[in-house]
């Protein structure tokens, strides 16, 4: 079974996990111990920078309401 890379980053308080997901990344969105309430709770991309680049933009639409 091949080995699933991870990374983590902080993000004005909240947690952004990419796994890698084939064909490219998914990123969930952690506040905490739970995923984030709101929709979306994961984001995905074809590349790991942009799927953290949408899960930021996401954090930032959620903190603007």
């Amino acid at each position: 079974m091949p080995e699933t890379r991870t990374s983590d980053v902080q993000y004005r308080g909240y947690t952004l996990t990419a796994v890698e997901h084939s064909p490219g990344w998914q990123v969930d969105i952690y506040p905490g111990p739970r995923l984030l309430a709101t929709h979306p709770g994961h984001v995905s991309a074809a590349t790991k920078e942009q799927a953290f680049a949408k899960a930021r933009a996401a954090v930032d639409r959620h903190l603007s309401r």
